[in-house]
């Protein structure tokens, strides 16, 4: 007996496909493709030592409004930010995890230290001197680009974003880590030690490399902890 011919064809099956990943879509979509691409973008121009024109208007457009009181915020974030702030930030955090459940301490490791060795590689490979347009508040001795302090806050700040997802603080973790990323971005630039495509160079890898360990660890479902061992 010959089977009837199926009533749905690839275009059934790609709608269905659709509706049930749509979220992992959109978010490997706006979260890996997207900044990916970015940074790429900004990374070739940068490797080829091509300028971009906005960036000094901008940073001199910032200089212009400096105060005490912004210098002061401004410290404060890059002070945070540095490794003498984030290293007892980092261990704390994957220590609670790590108690929570291994796999989220292991994720929280990656996503911060594993930013922090990248962000080192990067500097010597595309080797772009700091700006010279004032004298900065907290001279860097290092490479310029891309941003290590824009790269760990966004780290930070989307690693726990993705932990808190399932919790009710998933909307706390949103904005107060994007205003986190954002302070710091407009910390480094304001200062003087960064372009603005430092940082958000720096910003949009970390946001990749984050999402792609949350999909490459399996991270979610990852609350309610019912054990400490996976």
């Amino acid at each position: 007996m010959v089977p009837a011919p199926s009533s749905s064809g690839p275009l059934e099956h790609l709608l269905a496909f659709l509706r049930a990943h749509w979220r992992r879509l959109l978010l490997l979509f706006f979260g890996l493709l997207v900044p990916l691409l970015v940074f790429v973008s900004i990374a070739e121009d940068v490797f080829n030592k091509e300028p971009f024109a906005f960036e000094k208007p901008l940073m001199l457009a910032l200089h212009a409004g400096a105060s005490p009181t912004l210098d002061r915020v401004a410290v404060a974030f890059s002070l945070l930010g540095s490794a003498r702030g984030m290293v007892p930030v980092t261990l704390g955090l994957v220590f609670l995890f790590y108690r929570l459940r291994h796999r989220l301490g292991y994720f929280l490791m990656l996503s911060l230290g594993g930013v922090a060795l990248v962000n080192v590689l990067l500097k010597n490979v595309f080797d772009r001197p700091r700006p010279a347009l004032w004298t900065p508040l907290l001279p860097e001795p290092d490479f310029s680009f891309p941003s290590g302090h824009a790269m760990f806050a966004s780290a930070l700040a989307t690693a726990l974003a993705v932990l808190l997802w399932p919790t009710r603080w998933r909307g706390a973790a949103l904005l107060l880590g994007g205003l986190y990323v954002l302070g710091m971005m407009w910390s480094r630039v304001y200062i003087g030690v960064h372009y603005p495509t430092d940082v958000l160079g720096g910003a949009l890898f970390a946001l990749a490399w984050v999402v792609a360990l949350t999909r490459a660890l399996q991270i979610h479902p990852a609350f309610p902890v019912k054990s400490r061992e996976e």
